[in-house]
Order: structure tokens, then C-alpha cells, then sequence
């Protein structure tokens, strides 16, 4: 395998994971919602592999030889394991530990979001089977291995060494200084493993740091829950919600950010409270709303389709609205001394859809 075959290879492989990036770009600034969107962008990943896959295999012919093991493979497998494992481990720990909370890869966790189990064995399948076998193939066992064999004693493979670590850089496509020092330090290290040991060695430190990875952001995702309390207002949370501490919702005069929560492929209810020391009139409110002049001030808001209903909380004001690209509700718990309202924003999931239902009829005030 001649060197330059080896690195025109890598550029086809990062030209395809250009592409599909750019047409996710479009995609999201399209009239798409998130969890069509993310949907779309999964696919696009699963695609990107497939292809550069095709490429690879082309590749390997009687005249490659791939260097799968060096020593006992199954020693190989286990050691690969334990140090992309722990590595893993390691930088989630650190990274949680800054955040206050389990923080994650966010694109796996956009992927997992909905909870169910195409998008759950989707994020699995990207991540521990089509990224270690495509990306090990290709970076280590054919860009690395090529350079190695065209330069002599340690001075030709520790090139070799930073030149497949530069391409396992750029192909991730992340150009900010920190994603390419993190990617160019993980290629070293999968590199160096696969120089020892080969590459069940490699391909198995990418599954252990990757699994931890999705196993985290399945925990994030399949987790959340239990009950959030705020200005007197409590909430059962269905599994996949939580409460966003860093981020409260912004509110006109008079009223006062209470929590926020955030959902399935990135759905949220922004919750406000308002003090009605006199009583809340739901008759003041509907005119109010009605008249042409709020239209004008909240273009969303659908004055039109406002409806009174009943939740064991008490009375509830309803009104569709659209943020951005979604459609959405707008509801105020109308209570003697403090009212609420609740800016429920879809974000096109149907988990979050069904999930609005059971939120509402959970509601109580202390």
C-alpha cells in the first residue's frame, strides 16, 4: 500500500464527511423541527460510514495486509478496553464535575433524546461498532501503517504517529484549536496502542471510550424524573426531563423566572410566576388576549384557539402558539396570590407531545 494511496484515501473519506456536514447544516437551517432534524442528521452519519466503509474495503486487497494483532488478541481486546474505558471515564468525570452534573457527549445525547429504541440502537451502533471498525481501518491500519513502512527505525513511525493523528483530527471536522488537540491527542493514543498491539487493541480502546460515552448519555436520557419544586409550584417529571439550572426563562415586567425544563430532541417549558395578590380573572386575561392589539405584540401567539380547561391543579388557560419552526402552548395556572405561566415548546418530538399531558395533570401548588 503506497503511502499516497493511503493519504488520498483519508481525503476522499474526510471530502464525504464534508459533504454530509454541509447538508446537514442546510438541513438545519431548513424549515425542519429538531427531532425531524436530528433524525435526518443520524442518518446522514450512518450514510457517511457506510460510504467511507465502501472506500476502505475497496482498499484491502491480497497485497494489504492489516497488522490485526501483535501477541495474544484476546490480551489485546482487554487492554484496549480498560485504557479507552478509563480514559473515558476520566475526562466524563472531570467534565461532569465542572458542569455540576452528568454532562455527556450532546450529540449523543441528541441522538438517544426521544428514549426509544431506533434511536437508542442508532446511537450504539454509530458509536461502538461503525466508528471503531471504519475509523481504525482507515487511520490506523492503513494511513499509519503505510507511512511507518516508508520510514526507517523510530523517527519514521513517530511520524507516522502525528500524521494519522492529523487525519484523525480533521476528520472528526472540528477546526477550533481545543477539539483538534483533544481528537489529535485520542489519535496518538489509539495510534500507540495499535502500534503495540494491533489493531483489536485500537478498535477496542475506541469502543471502551466510546461506550462509556453512550452509556452516560443513555443514563441521561433514560434517567431525569422525579419531582421539581419552584415559587410554589411542583411538577412530576416523565423520564427524559429535567431541570436546566443555568437557564431560566427571560419574562416581561412583573414577572419572575421560575424553572426551566428541558426534554426530549431539545423540547422545553419555561415556567414564569406572577404575583395576583387580588385574584386572577381568567375573563381579563381571555379579552386581553382577544384583542387585536396583543396579536400584533406576540405575533405567535394564536389568540383564536384559547380554551379554559380543568386539571386537578384548578383552572387552566390554553392557547396554541408557534416558536421558530414549532408549534407550541401557551398555559397560565390561574391561583389566588401567585399565578403561573407555562411556554410549552414541542420542538416537533412526539415524546414531548405525549409527554404535555401527564405534565400539566402533575402539576400542584404548595
Amino acid at each position: 500500500m503506497l503511502s499516497r494511496r493511503a493519504f488520498f484515501l483519508t481525503l476522499a473519506a474526510t471530502g464525504v464527511g464534508a459533504l454530509a456536514m454541509l447538508a446537514s447544516y442546510r438541513l438545519s437551517r431548513s424549515a425542519l423541527s429538531e427531532a425531524t432534524y436530528i433524525r435526518y442528521a443520524a442518518v446522514l452519519t450512518m450514510a457517511v460510514y457506510a460510504i467511507v466503509g465502501v472506500l476502505v474495503v475497496t482498499q484491502i486487497t491480497p497485497r494489504v495486509r492489516l497488522r490485526w494483532a501483535v501477541g495474544s488478541p484476546v490480551g489485546g481486546v482487554v487492554l484496549g478496553l480498560v485504557v479507552g474505558a478509563a480514559l473515558s471515564g476520566a475526562i466524563l468525570a472531570a467534565v461532569s464535575q465542572a458542569a455540576g452534573y452528568l454532562n455527556p457527549d450532546p450529540r449523543m445525547v441528541a441522538m438517544m433524546s426521544e428514549g426509544d429504541v431506533p434511536h437508542l440502537a442508532a446511537a450504539f451502533l454509530v458509536g461502538c461498532t461503525a466508528a471503531p471498525l471504519v475509523e481504525e481501518v482507515l487511520f490506523r491500519g492503513l494511513l499509519l501503517e503505510s507511512f511507518r513502512s516508508h520510514g526507517t527505525g523510530s523517527q519514521g513511525t513517530g511520524l507516522a504517529l502525528l500524521i494519522s493523528a492529523a487525519g484523525f483530527a480533521v476528520w472528526h471536522l472540528s477546526f477550533n484549536l481545543v477539539p483538534l488537540l483533544y481528537y489529535s491527542l485520542l489519535g496518538l493514543l489509539l495510534g500507540w496502542l495499535y502500534l503495540r498491539r494491533g489493531l483489536v487493541c485500537s478498535m477496542a480502546a475506541h469502543v471502551g471510550f466510546n461506550g462509556v460515552l453512550a452509556i452516560a448519555a443513555a443514563t441521561v436520557v433514560l434517567g431525569g424524573g422525579g419531582t421539581a419544586t419552584s415559587d410554589g409550584l411542583s411538577v412530576t417529571l416523565p423520564q427524559g426531563w429535567t431541570v436546566d439550572t443555568h437557564a431560566l426563562p427571560s419574562v416581561a415586567s412583573g414577572g419572575h423566572p421560575a424553572m426551566f425544563l428541558t426534554g426530549p430532541s431539545g423540547s422545553s417549558i419555561a415556567v414564569t410566576s406572577y404575583s395576583t395578590p387580588n385574584g386572577p380573572s381568567s375573563e381579563r386575561l381571555s379579552d386581553q388576549m382577544r384583542d387585536p392589539r396583543f396579536a400584533t405584540a406576540n405575533p405567535g401567539v394564536k389568540p383564536l384557539t384559547l380554551r379554559e380547561v380543568s386539571f386537578p391543579v384548578g383552572r387552566l388557560l390554553e392557547v396554541d402558539m408557534v416558536t421558530g419552526r414549532d408549534p407550541s402552548v401557551l398555559v397560565f395556572v390561574l391561583r389566588p396570590g401567585t399565578s403561573y405561566e407555562l411556554v410549552f415548546r414541542s420542538a416537533g418530538s412526539p415524546k414531548a407531545l405525549a409527554d404535555f399531558g401527564p405534565i400539566l395533570r402533575s402539576l400542584t401548588v404548595g
